[in-house]
C-alpha cells in the first residue's frame, strides 16, 4: 500500500480513518462488495446520532477522504475508490441506509434525500430517505425494530407523524434488498411518486381558473 497517514495511540501507531478506508478497497470483491465500500465511507463522514439529535464529529471529513484516495494513486483499488467518493453521503445512520438508496439509485430511481429533516406535530424527525417534493419517504425496518417493543412503538408513532404531516411512507425490510425485493421495492417507490404526481396535479385542477387547466 502507498504512503499512509499514522497517528501515535496508547497502544501503538495506528493508520487513519481514511487511510483504513483506502485499505479496503484493496480487498478481494468478495470481502468487500462495492456497496459496503461505500457505507463504510458514508459511516466515517456522518459520526453517530446522539439524543436530542447531535452527532459525534465524524471519523473523517470527504476532504481527509480524498487526500487519501488522491495518495494512494493508480494502486490497486483505484478505480473503486473513484466510483466510491461521489457517492458518499451524510448524515448516514445505518449500512442498510446505504444499501437502500444505491439500490433504488441502480434500479432507475432518482436518488433520494438522506435523513432530511421533517417537521412534525412532535417536532423535527429524520427519515431514512426521502422524496420531499413527493412528499415520499422511505423507513428501513432492521429486525430490533420488530424484537424490541420500545422500538417497535416509537416506529409506529414516527410513521404515524410523518403521514399526519402529510408524507406517505414506505417500509422497507431486509428482503427488500435482496435483487429479487429490490425490484419489487423499486416498483412501489414508482407507484408511490406517480400517485403524488397525480395527487399535486389533481389539487392544482380543482384550484385553476375555467380554461388554465
Amino acid at each position: 500500500m502507498s504512503e499512509v497517514d499514522v497517528t501515535t495511540h496508547d497502544l501503538g501507531p495506528l493508520v487513519s480513518p481514511a487511510d483504513t478506508w483506502v485499505h479496503l478497497a484493496t480487498l478481494p470483491r468478495r470481502e468487500v462488495p462495492f456497496e459496503w465500500l461505500v457505507a463504510a465511507g458514508d459511516y466515517l463522514i456522518s459520526g453517530t446520532r446522539l439524543p436530542g439529535g447531535r452527532r459525534t464529529p465524524p471519523l473523517a471529513t470527504p476532504r481527509q477522504l480524498l487526500r487519501s484516495v488522491t495518495r494512494h494513486g493508480h494502486g490497486r483499488g483505484a478505480r473503486p475508490l473513484d466510483r466510491a467518493l461521489p457517492l458518499l453521503r451524510s448524515p448516514v445512520d445505518s449500512p442498510k441506509e446505504t444499501l437502500l438508496r444505491l439500490g433504488l439509485v441502480d434500479a432507475g430511481l432518482p436518488e433520494p434525500a438522506v435523513q432530511p429533516p421533517i417537521g412534525t406535530a412532535a417536532g423535527t424527525r429524520h427519515p431514512d430517505l426521502g422524496y420531499l417534493r413527493q412528499r415520499v419517504l422511505l423507513e428501513y425496518l432492521g429486525d430490533v425494530h420488530r424484537t424490541d417493543r420500545r422500538r417497535w412503538l416509537e416506529d409506529l408513532t414516527r410513521v404515524q407523524l410523518f403521514e399526519d404531516a402529510g408524507y406517505r411512507v414506505v417500509l422497507v425490510g431486509a428482503d427488500d434488498l435482496i435483487p429479487a425485493g429490490m425490484a419489487a421495492l423499486a416498483g412501489r417507490v414508482r407507484r408511490a411518486l406517480a400517485a403524488s404526481f397525480l395527487t399535486d396535479n389533481a389539487r392544482m385542477s380543482r384550484f385553476a381558473r375555467p380554461g388554465e387547466t
